[in-house]
């Protein structure tokens, strides 16, 4: 049976111990409803069919399910728990599917509603500093400078390798496609990490377009000099089937992974802009940076 999580049984939270044998089937899956920070270290999801809460879908058994319950002090037969289990629809990108959850019972006292409904953002953005982890645009520092914002990102850690999920170009606009990352366990995707402070967030949040609904906020677990750190990316809304991008968005997207990523994953980039959607002038563009070096040289 699937059960749905949205706060302290996610990935690095206090309670996912409980759920640390458990298949994990999606780390970016979503309910309807509303999430709320209570007065303990928990948050709170109460009913609402107008927006989106997200979280991770897990493969559990009843023993498991029944452990949880207690954690989560739901009893079916008493009307006071703190707690109500109940079935909902919930969706990823690849299906949609009926899971258990936990919602809010009514007598619990709510604090203070969760921007994007996503429990995990929220607790990284508590913090003074933080990972952000860019796999498209945003490797390369030349809009950073443009925006006058290139002192937020001055502290580039290096490559980082986002595992089990796959590089996509789905997000459309009218001159062409955006980059974005799906989830794919077979797959893996290398980005810049940056140290950044919460002051940087704001500007990221203009940049993604979080609040036109382009993209969202998530935490992801990144492979960075042999240990994993949560950092903040973003992903696109609604997703679409890959097209190519502008010109000056695939030069952005190159400049930036030849500076820090591995050659074999700057060739995979190059075939996508030459081969799997070619974008116009790209080829070119290559030619004269190859020149450009040879007179360096």
């Amino acid at each position: 049976m699937f059960l749905f999580v949205y706060g302290s049984l996610c990935k690095n939270q206090r309670n996912h111990h409980f759920l640390k044998e458990a298949q994990l089937v999606s780390e970016q899956a979503w309910i309807n409803g509303s999430l709320y920070s209570g007065k303990s270290y928990y948050p709170l999801l109460v009913k609402n069919e107008d927006e989106l809460v997200y979280g991770e879908l897990y493969n559990v058994d009843e023993t498991k399910l029944k452990e949880i319950d207690k954690l989560e002090g739901y009893h079916p037969s008493d009307p006071s728990s703190l707690f109500t289990r109940e079935k909902v629809k919930v969706s990823s990108e690849y299906f949609t599917n009926e899971a258990f959850t936990y919602f809010a019972s009514p007598h619990v006292e709510k604090v203070k509603k969760i921007d994007h409904g996503d429990w995990k953002v929220e607790q990284q953005l508590k913090r003074d500093k933080l990972y952000y982890f860019a796999f498209g645009s945003c490797m390369d520092q030349e809009r950073f400078i443009q925006g006058k914002v290139e002192h937020h990102f001055q502290n580039v850690a290096g490559s980082a390798v986002l595992k089990g999920y796959q590089l996509a170009f789905g997000h459309h606009l009218k001159d062409g496609a955006r980059a974005d990352v799906r989830e794919n366990r077979k797959e893996e995707v290398e980005g810049v990490l940056y140290h950044i402070e919460i002051d940087a967030v704001d500007y990221l949040y203009m940049r993604e377009g979080v609040n036109k609904q382009h993209y969202r906020p998530t935490i992801v677990d990144v492979e960075y000099n042999d240990e994993t750190i949560q950092a903040l990316t973003f992903t696109v809304l609604e997703k679409k089937e890959d097209m190519a991008v502008p010109l000056h968005y695939a030069k952005e997207i190159y400049r930036g992974a030849s500076k820090y990523l591995s050659s074999a994953y700057v060739d995979r980039i190059v075939q996508k802009f030459t081969i799997d959607n070619p974008v116009e002038g790209f080829t070119a563009f290559l030619s004269e940076d190859k020149e450009k070096k040879t007179v360096k040289n």
